[in-house]
């Protein structure tokens, strides 16, 4: 019941932001797949949040399933993703030695404040999330062997498509871990001065 209670209440949290949730597979990162699921990701897709009495049924019969958020313009969410916190700290770096123009230091001064600014999760992976209101400054970017970029290597941003999100739980070889909420504030916007992923990203 526990389990059940969190997993409602984070749900009302995020719908509370703006967000827009949907129910995934139980212990995994798929869609749900049955005729309900399906449908209410596809309403997601539209922008459309769960009804009280839906997240209530959901999420109070089954017991175990996960949930899901919109990325994108629809679901007014981008995500920044390190691998762990050495990679913020050597980004953070990198930053600190950037020439002194106003966009440089808006964005000095967000990685120095990063955790206490808006919403961070850690995920089973023991990755560091950073959730913010939807942002064209951050394009989806998933690092690969093949990719040419000078982005620092375990840094991965997600615009579009589908996160899953605490307090979700997921199984990887017989070991099962959780989406945790580190900060629950609400999503800030990425400050519009800062270009760096857009143009770091478009070489």
């Amino acid at each position: 019941m526990e389990n059940e209670l969190e997993m409602i209440q984070t749900l009302f949290g995020y719908q509370s932001f703006g967000l827009i949730p949907f129910p995934c597979a139980p212990f995994k990162e798929d869609i749900h797949n049955s005729s309900e699921g399906r449908l209410l990701y596809h309403k997601a897709l539209q922008g459309i949040q769960m009804k009280d009495e839906e997240i209530y049924k959901w999420f109070g019969e089954k017991k175990l399933d996960n949930c899901g958020l919109i990325l994108g313009s629809k679901g007014n969410l981008s995500v920044i993703e390190f691998e762990n916190d050495q990679i913020i700290q050597d980004f953070l770096k990198t930053v600190e030695n950037f020439e002194d123009s106003v966009s440089n230091i808006i964005f000095k001064n967000l990685m120095h404040n990063l955790y206490e600014s808006t919403t961070t999760v850690l995920t089973p992976e023991k990755k560091i999330q950073f959730w913010f209101e939807y942002s064209s400054k951050l394009p989806s970017y998933k690092p690969s062997k093949d990719q040419k970029t000078n982005l620092n290597k375990g840094i991965s941003i997600y615009s579009d498509g589908y996160i899953v999100a605490p307090p979700s739980f997921v199984r990887n070889n017989n070991f099962v871990d959780q989406f945790e909420l580190v900060n629950g504030k609400k999503p800030i916007l990425f400050p519009q001065e800062i270009d760096f992923f857009e143009n770091i990203l478009s070489v």
